[in-house]
């Protein structure tokens, strides 16, 4: 999925299944800025408040495996049932670290997030949570199990679904993963998006009111997914209407269920930009673009006053703590049976269990 879903559908989700407007906004930017946060910013270097953040997002599909598996599975790729009905090939493989749609690590992984109280970690949780939908039956590293055969596609490196490019992150396209045997060959990505919004959906209820909302809130799931449907609209095989989309998006958080205010234009660097300066003194540091650089990483950079209260260092916190209980999640489940290394001290959080949704 990407910005239409983890940004402006996630708000709708959320407002809809009654976060204020101000938290909805808190959850979606985190989500989508699991996306964004690709770059390791070394902050007040030499100071006592100096500070690294850790990464959730590489477009370096040529990382070490290891590095790979700290980011792809955790945020993006989290394995789930190599037997699943959906998963079934015609070659007959399987793979035990194969992504399925709504999986037990994922539920485990949403749920401690859930019971953090964090918004932030909520925000990235749901960003993986959901991704489990578009992401299905591709691994979050260098496998040839990801591997889709055509003459352009089996040139590139076999890591999650690069082989099929962005096509499991468009709302609107339908498309052929030609692996899978029928019918799941054929992939509606509306279906799959709106099945994992509803999903959303009902987490987010059980997180607000405590109790089971499948059956109180069913009448409210159905609005929210045809409601949906309609913003999403149309198949866009070329994906040229984004625009339009993203306008009937804005058009839906105005109405009085989905909180009743225009949800803001996303910007990437907003987050960042109120945090962090590139001089001391903040001269001219706020002009725009100031972050736009892919070479950013190459400069200095200081902490604005207050930055503890910022959004962007408490998304970073909030990232270090969300990747350490999902490492130790996915270790307990998956990990440890392939002799992957244990990076993370036990993780012992209580947590509620929201069961699966």
């Amino acid at each position: 999925m990407d910005i239409e879903f983890h940004y402006y559908l996630t708000y709708s989700i959320a407002t809809r299944a009654g976060f204020s407007p101000l938290d909805a906004r808190i959850l979606a930017y985190s989500s989508q800025y699991v996306d964004n946060n690709s770059t390791v910013f070394k902050i007040d270097e030499g100071k006592n408040s100096e500070y690294f953040n850790h990464i959730t997002q590489t477009f370096n599909i040529l990382k070490s495996k290891n590095e790979l598996l700290k980011i792809y599975p955790v945020f993006h790729f989290i394995p789930g049932d190599p037997f699943a009905l959906s998963a079934r090939r015609k070659d007959g493989q399987r793979h035990f670290l194969n992504t399925t749609p709504n999986n037990v690590s994922a539920n485990r992984i949403i749920d401690d997030a859930l019971a953090s109280k964090n918004l932030y970690r909520i925000g990235i949780a749901s960003h993986s949570y959901v991704d489990t939908w578009a992401h299905q039956n591709f691994v979050g590293y260098y496998d040839e199990f990801n591997a889709v055969k055509g003459m352009l596609r089996s040139a590139l490196p076999h890591v999650g679904h690069a082989d099929v490019k962005r096509y499991p992150d468009w709302p609107a396209l339908i498309w052929h993963d030609y692996r899978l045997i029928s019918p799941h060959d054929k992939v509606n990505n509306k279906l799959r998006f709106l099945d994992a919004a509803k999903h959303l959906f009902y987490k987010y209820c059980f997180y607000l009111e405590g109790v089971d909302p499948r059956d109180r809130r069913e009448k409210d799931a159905l609005e929210l997914v045809r409601d949906l449907d309609r913003a999403i609209g149309n198949y866009d095989p070329k994906n040229r209407h984004r625009r339009d989309r993203i306008q009937r998006y804005l058009a839906l958080s105005e109405q009085k269920i989905y909180g009743k205010e225009q949800i803001p234009l996303y910007n990437k660097y907003l987050w960042l930009e109120r945090a962090v300066t590139r001089s001391e003194n903040e001269f001219g540091d706020r002009k725009k673009g100031l972050f736009s650089s892919l070479t950013t990483f190459k400069a200095p950079y200081f902490w604005r006053e207050n930055y503890q209260q910022s959004h962007w260092y408490q998304f970073q916190e909030a990232a270090k703590n969300q990747q350490k209980a999902a490492w130790n999640i996915l270790y307990e489940t998956k990990f440890r049976y392939l002799d992957i290394p244990q990076y993370y001290s036990s993780h012992s959080s209580k947590h509620n269990d929201y069961a699966k949704i």
